[in-house]
């Protein structure tokens, strides 16, 4: 999960890209990517370290979906959580694909 990926391709339309993203430079972007990564691996470390990966996922999610609520608002928030699953969905399909190619 190092870099930002567009699965568009696999979705077979447009995928509408916010005037947020198109406005993020190089750098920008890079810094976004550290973040995410950087708390990706400290929850997974966590999750490891205390066998409890389902207690931490919805503890790191009721925080992302409460937060970013008071931030953004229900219409947002939900449309990024759901955009979330759908990512987890197509790589989940890309892998099964893979591993049948294989």
């Amino acid at each position: 999960m190092a870099e930002i990926i567009q699965f568009n391709q696999y979705l077979g339309k447009t995928v509408n890209t916010s005037d947020d993203v198109m406005s993020l430079s190089k750098t920008d972007i890079h810094k976004v990517e550290k973040i995410r990564d950087s708390i990706e691996t400290a929850l997974e470390t966590f999750a490891i370290s205390e066998n409890m990966p389902l207690t931490v996922a919805m503890a790191a999610g009721r925080y992302a979906a409460m937060r970013m609520f008071q931030l953004q608002g229900r219409a947002e928030t939900m449309a990024f959580m759901n955009e979330c699953i759908v990512t987890a969905e197509l790589c989940d399909d890309i892998s099964k694909q893979l591993d049948e190619d294989a």
